[in-house]
């Protein structure tokens, strides 16, 4: 289902998560985009099934390698399909057959959960969102102030992926580029990044990877070239100014993670009219933040989606640079150490060597593309 419109009809083997057939497609404009422009080569079950499963948590999941242990079958797909399949980036869900319910009765923007740490919410009773919400990182969904907000951890042993999604917050801002706005909360010692959804009962996130092959790429086309040409295909109302801004601000903070799933585009449910690119969300695996002090260089930097290093993904950007005027050496450096110095797990060395590093690269982006 999508909302109250019928989808497809599936017949699913609940406790493997398998496809077994589809029955009908009942409308197929409103199929997800992987499914409805999937390689006519590929199996319609296999295309769906890839779909469900890249919504749900990954088995790789910080936390989850001991819950799974034991279990047969997909424990994962099997609480998924026990929620619906709901969550709070679309308005995609699996309506049992024989069922009388309806959207405005189920989903999650409209209706309360409760949000606790994701370990705990692995026996839960009543349906949660945090079964269909992917990411490697440790989060949950959480209601605060009649909010939908997510909370997320990262990593040890430094746990700093929560503090940067609060820098880059802040440096996005200053700029005003569109972006979700992070806040810090200190669980038990522990830093965790907060931010709203940015999508509501009547828009759904499409993420790039729904997008990428809507068309067959062409000879020498280049990746990037062709993923332009897939969002004109779709009329998505989005300009390569500002996809070649968010790769420019990757550049900035050195983010490594902006696969196909970490960015891309707001759609109207029920008009199926697509309203523009997603404001900009989860930088947290930037700023060297897996990487020991003596490891923190500007040099041959690991990049996401279009090359594989920084150097080279940002020539393939535009000359258009206000963004980065606004952003004064003094407020970056400002920003970097006093967010990091509110975490126990990172000390004012690496807080100042980061801030000499990202102004340091700031200063190649004024050179490179002025």
């Amino acid at each position: 289902m999508q909302k109250n419109e019928p989808v497809m009809e599936l017949d699913i083997n609940e406790k493997y998560g398998r496809v077994r057939r589809v029955i009908q497609i009942e409308n197929p404009e409103r199929l997800p985009l992987s499914v409805r422009f999937s390689d006519e080569n590929d199996l319609l079950e296999e295309s769906v099934e890839h779909w469900m499963r890249y919504r749900n948590v990954p088995k790789t999941r910080n936390g989850l390698e001991s819950f799974l242990k034991g279990f047969q079958g997909d424990p994962i797909q099997e609480l998924s399909l026990k929620s619906l399949g709901l969550n709070l980036s679309d308005q995609y869900w699996f309506k049992p057959e024989g069922s009388q319910a309806k959207w405005e009765n189920v989903n999650f923007f409209q209706n309360n959960f409760i949000g606790k740490p994701f370990h705990m919410s692995l026996e839960a009773e009543t349906p949660v969102p945090d079964f269909s919400t992917n990411g490697k990182l440790p989060k949950y969904w959480a209601i605060k102030n009649g909010k939908r907000v997510l909370l997320k951890a990262g990593t040890g042993p430094l746990y700093q992926q929560p503090i940067n999604e609060i820098i880059a917050s802040r440096l996005l801002t200053r700029t005003g580029i569109p972006h979700v706005v992070y806040f810090l909360r200190i669980e038990d010692g522990t830093p965790l990044s907060e931010c709203p959804t940015f999508v509501d009962e009547n828009t759904e996130y499409i993420p790039a990877y729904e997008v990428l092959n809507v068309l067959k790429t062409q000879e020498n086309e280049g990746l990037h070239n062709h993923f332009m040409r897939c969002i004109d295909t779709l009329k998505i109302p989005v300009t390569q100014k500002e996809i070649d801004t968010m790769l420019q601000f990757d550049y900035l903070i050195n983010n490594r993670d902006r696969h196909w799933g970490n960015f891309g585009f707001i759609r109207n449910v029920d008009t199926l009219e697509f309203k523009g690119l997603a404001p900009l969300f989860d930088n947290g695996n930037s700023l060297w933040f897996d990487k020991h002090i003596t490891q923190i260089n500007q040099y041959k930097q690991p990049a996401l989606p279009f090359a594989q290093k920084q150097e080279k993904q940002l020539k393939k950007t535009g000359q258009q640079i206000d963004w980065l005027k606004k952003l004064d050496d003094d407020f970056v450096r400002e920003t970097i150490i006093t967010e990091m110095g509110k975490s126990t797990y990172l000390d004012n060395e690496r807080a100042m060597k980061i801030a000499d590093m990202v102004l340091a690269v700031k200063n190649n982006s004024e050179k490179a593309l002025s």
